[in-house]
């Protein structure tokens, strides 16, 4: 069975020649055997971006060139627009963090609803069988 089945749209893929843009997000379909795999790649993911993240916080501080009164205000308003706020880039980073967190969340609960449903289905033909024999 393949990891998952694309179903979003990808403007330029001869794929999708056919298809039209409805502008909403694709949806993500992975086969029921594959969630464990699935997990361990956005697991894999997430571990990389925040080791990206905490890199770039640290590398992208800027410090003052000069003590004059152009680079002290720039290097301020650079930080102030990287660092502080809804609009700065570690809120990106931190939005893009939160998304994978919630996917692994959500899939760890697919995985527990599968198990549950196949535990449940198991008892079913368990105690059908009993009845008969």
């Amino acid at each position: 069975m393949p990891f998952f089945d694309r179903v979003a749209y990808i403007p330029g893929d001869p794929a999708d020649a056919d298809r039209v843009s409805t502008g909403a997000p694709g949806v993500l379909r992975i086969e029921p055997d594959q969630v464990d795999a699935a997990i361990g790649i956005f697991e894999d993911a997430l571990e990389k971006l925040r080791l990206k993240v905490e890199q770039a916080r640290n590398q992208v501080l800027a410090n003052p060139m000069a003590e004059d009164g152009v680079s002290q205000p720039a290097a301020a308003a650079f930080n102030r627009a990287s660092f502080d706020g809804p609009g700065a880039a570690t809120a990106a980073w931190s939005g893009a963090v939160d998304e994978l967190e919630s996917i692994i969340r959500q899939l760890r609960a697919s995985k527990e609803a599968i198990v549950q449903a196949d535990e449940i289905l198991s008892n079913s033909f368990s105690s059908a069988a009993s009845a008969m024999g």
